[in-house]
């Protein structure tokens, strides 16, 4: 038995990276370098809500249901701020896509967009900071305008940037680290064709400062493709005719949405036209989480504490995991803890991009009852685990990975 640290985890159906556990708290920003050639996401939801530089509009938890989203769209109130609670864990389904509206401060959203707008503001200006950008394009595939944003904005405003996006990202997504963000902005004939890019992290990101509401434009959405259309043929009806907007989904890049999605899914920015202005342009911060792997601790319980209980339960969960069929893909699973007890409390779902392997679902096996008992596994190992009493009620957060 492995004591004084969580043990790595690789397993043949399961890939788990759980090495060493994050001290709980909140970290500081913390980069990945991603691989040299990068494609650019952009993102887009179904219809804003809000003011183009006030979109925090936290909903009553007693709101009035709310209607479907059109086809084809996102439903912003399925994620994000006053969005609705994570799934219990047994009840976890594949979500794809998650949106955060209003997802820094007022302030700071409008000090980015303010630096970007003071810096564009006179068109003769032959400052140095108007030489940054690269054009860049790759013919039949991206078109755009980007910089490192490091450079681009104020040290202090950066900082609040990363720390925001880092922290998201170890609390929501089992990821302690980002890329470093990219600024882009897409004026008349910028777009990106659809394209991959999972080998940059689990997790693409889209931090819009486009005044969508405003826009002087046509396009600039993101487009993703339905995951059902990958496994086409299994449920296909030919009864059936289908339109664009039962395949793909669109995300408008509202001003201050987070956009989070999973890049294996195929997607791509919609050709913008009618403005050269960067000023009027589509404009986004742009990225992947990263640095999968680590549990995240929180409340009273420390990770000196709770190790050699994770250890005990993680060993014999690892080796059930391998007995299940193949799964692909990523869930992060948070446990509550009580302070007195030390029991688990609850078991939840706060990312889950899990989808079975297409070659195992032979002889009538169901993707639904691969995952079913997959989450089934997870949850009988993980609901009985006995900490030591601690301060206050505490929450650790565990990324599976599965490969």
């Amino acid at each position: 038995m492995l004591r004084g640290r969580l043990i790595p985890l690789v397993v043949s159906c399961a890939s788990l990276s759980c090495c060493h556990a994050a001290p709980a708290g909140r970290h500081q920003a913390a980069f990945l370098a991603s691989s040299a050639k990068l494609p650019w996401h952009t993102g887009r939801l179904g219809a804003c809500r809000g003011r183009p530089l006030s979109m925090e509009s936290p909903r009553s938890p007693r709101s009035p249901r709310r209607a479907a989203a059109p086809p084809g769209k996102v439903d912003p109130a399925s994620g994000g701020k006053g969005g609705a609670a994570a799934p219990a864990l047994l009840a976890s389904q594949p979500r794809h896509i998650t949106l955060e509206d209003g997802f820094l401060t007022e302030q700071l959203a409008a000090n980015l967009r303010g630096t970007f707008d003071r810096k564009f503001a006179e068109p003769r200006s032959t400052g140095t900071d108007r030489f940054c950008w690269d054009y860049w394009h790759v013919p039949d595939q991206y078109t755009l305008v980007r910089t490192p944003a490091d450079a681009y904005f104020d040290e202090p405003d950066f900082a609040a940037l990363t720390e925001a996006l880092t922290d998201f990202g170890q609390r929501t997504l089992g990821c302690n680290a980002i890329t470093q963000p990219w600024l882009s902005y897409y004026v008349d004939g910028c777009e990106q064709r659809m394209h991959t890019d999972s080998w940059h992290g689990p997790f693409a990101y889209v931090l819009s400062l486009t005044p969508w509401e405003t826009r002087q434009f046509r396009g600039g959405e993101t487009f993703i493709l339905e995951p059902a259309l990958l496994d086409y043929w299994r449920g296909f009806d030919p009864t059936k005719g289908l339109e664009e907007s039962k395949l793909t989904r669109t995300v408008d890049p509202c001003f201050n949405r987070l956009t989070i999605f999973d890049p294996r899914l195929p997607h791509g920015v919609r050709e913008v036209r009618g403005t050269r202005d960067p000023r009027e342009a589509r404009l986004v911060l742009h990225g992947w989480f990263t640095d999968l792997g680590t549990p995240f601790f929180e409340g009273g319980l420390k990770e000196e504490q709770a190790t050699d209980t994770l250890n005990d339960a993680l060993e014999p969960l690892y080796e059930q995991l391998g007995q299940c069929e193949r799964c692909v893909g990523v869930l992060i699973v948070r446990l509550s803890v009580d302070a007195l007890s030390g029991k688990v409390t609850k078991l939840v779902s706060l990312a889950d991009t899990l989808l079975p392997d297409p070659q195992e679902m032979t002889d009538g096996t169901l993707g639904s009852s691969i995952r079913a008992e997959i989450l089934s596994v997870i949850h009988q190992n993980l609901s009985k685990l006995q900490f030591g009493p601690a301060s206050e009620d505490s929450s650790i957060t565990i990324p599976f990975v599965f490969e």
